[in-house]
């Protein structure tokens, strides 16, 4: 990611899709910075979306929070 704006951006996304799932998750849970961070390279750009929510949840599942 180029910039700290579509950091916040990728991580914003994130969160929303541990919020919305079912049942929700809390983002507490998880390192959604490197999650964001991986998304983008997966991606190639910054538009996290056209993943899909399968693939940024095991993106996110690689990435639990530090104890």
């Amino acid at each position: 990611m180029d910039t700290p704006q579509e950091l916040a951006e990728a991580e914003t996304y994130l969160i929303q899709v541990l919020e919305r799932s079912n049942p929700p998750r809390d983002p507490g849970g998880y390192n959604v910075t490197a999650a964001a961070r991986e998304c983008h390279a997966i991606a190639g750009d910054c538009d996290l979306q056209r993943l899909g929510v399968d693939a940024v949840e095991e993106v996110l599942a690689r990435h639990p929070a530090a104890d």
